[in-house]
């Protein structure tokens, strides 16, 4: 690893190999010691990490995989991946980016980007890639193809599993997270975690029998370990199987269990949070609108008693429920209403996507076909990325109207195909 670190300090400093070394060694002999033919000699670390503005240390240690420096990243991974854990924030700020070795180094940097992902802030996640991850992920990011220390193989999978979530690429989610299942030992933390992963990403794949032996399996364990706090995460989970196999009733069931048992954590806002979500969602889609009104009521008293900002990041969140349940009702004019807010907002690619939604909804009732069209292409190919298809049926069946309207016969036809082939797969 010592020559992929020497690598990035160069580029850094815009420092060709042969540069770095001359007067020090030949580039032929600093070449077999980046190889690990020879090792680096103490005095000649001192000189390159000079030129290089580092400490010694940082080269010689480069390599380090010792047990307390496997032990440190160790930590770092499982601190990390604790999934709602108040904990986080404090020990992500005391955390050391630069580190001797690269094991502890490269882990804290891939845990602090996930981690940033989580709390929705793209200006930190970005800086980790800019400023380091791009480089050595393009030299170690296949796990599966390059020889890695467990713990800094756990986090590129864990890194992954989390990117791939929120691209909606499930398949890909389903590859790393049966990977990192071998490396974790069963009944701890991080294989509960990763079993939680795992019916998530068996639901989305309509993969229903295998979802369901994961939950079964975790459950088992969950009560002849009396790992009690991890009932509402699993019942969660269980809850979006039951939902995808449209047992909508027994899944907000589900959702009560998984309710009735935060009592065993530490910190619930973050899972009631989650609860009411998916809730909110339900009621929404088996048309419980004042049920639905309800939760999100809900949902907003608990944002009010969170800091300043956690509440304006919250805000796109609760004003889209409100959004759907008056597109639901058709009550045009409420919408409208909860629109003018939206747009003042800060919005995540998601929720934008989903203000063109409505807008374009709003539009088409207006009568409006111009703003109708360009607020329904402006969203259409991010629903068909994430093959969405309530939203997909909606503005397919609107566009080969509106198409055909407007005397466009062929666009019409195109969208009555694409909204058939659609209902043909539900």
């Amino acid at each position: 690893m010592l020559k992929e670190r020497i690598e990035f300090l160069c580029k850094k400093k815009n420092l060709s190999r042969k540069e770095l070394v001359d007067g020090l060694v030949t580039p032929a002999h600093f070449a077999n010691i980046l190889a690990d033919r020879y090792p680096m000699a103490e005095d000649l670390a001192e000189q390159i990490a000079e030129r290089l503005g580092v400490q010694p240390s940082y080269l010689l240690r480069a390599s380090a995989e010792d047990e307390e420096t496997l032990a440190t990243a160790d930590k770092i991974f499982t601190e990390l991946s604790k999934l709602g854990n108040t904990t986080t924030e404090s020990y992500v700020d005391h955390l050391e980016d630069r580190n001797d070795s690269l094991v502890v180094e490269m882990t804290t940097y891939l845990m602090k980007a996930v981690y940033f992902q989580q709390i929705n802030d793209p200006t930190a996640y970005e800086y980790l890639h800019q400023t380091y991850l791009n480089f050595y992920l393009e030299k170690f990011g296949r796990s599966d193809e390059v020889e890695l220390p467990a713990p800094l193989k756990k986090a590129i999978l864990f890194y992954k599993i989390q990117y791939f979530r929120s691209k909606n690429h499930y398949y890909d989610v389903l590859n790393s997270v049966t990977q990192l299942i071998r490396l974790v030992e069963e009944g701890t933390e991080n294989w509960l975690n990763a079993q939680n992963i795992m019916m998530e990403a068996c639901i989305q794949v309509k993969q229903f029998d295998q979802a369901k032996q994961v939950f079964e399996q975790t459950m088992r364990r969950v009560y002849d370990d009396r790992l009690f706090h991890r009932l509402t995460g699993l019942y969660v989970a269980y809850s979006g199987y039951c939902f995808a196999m449209g047992s909508v009733q027994e899944a907000l069931l589900t959702l009560s269990m998984a309710e009735a048992n935060l009592v065993y954590l530490e910190n619930a806002a973050d899972m009631l949070t989650t609860i009411l979500n998916n809730r909110i969602i339900m009621l929404t889609s088996i048309g419980e609108l004042d049920k639905a009104l309800e939760e999100v009521v809900r949902f907003e008293a608990l944002v009010s008693r969170e800091r300043e900002e956690m509440q304006q990041m919250m805000l796109p969140v609760t004003l889209i429920y409100r959004c759907e349940i008056a597109f639901s009702r058709k009550n045009w004019g409420l919408l409208s209403q909860h629109l003018d807010q939206l747009r003042k907002t800060n919005l995540t690619t998601d929720q934008q996507m989903g203000l063109d939604f409505y807008e374009s909804q709003l539009a088409l009732a207006q009568g409006n076909q111009d703003a109708f069209w360009v607020h329904a292409q402006q969203c259409l190919p991010y629903f068909e990325a994430l093959q969405h298809p309530t939203r997909l049926e909606q503005l397919y069946e609107t566009l080969a109207v509106v198409s055909e309207d407007s005397r466009r016969y062929k666009e019409s036809s195109a969208y009555y195909r694409k909204l058939v082939y659609l209902l043909r797969k539900k």
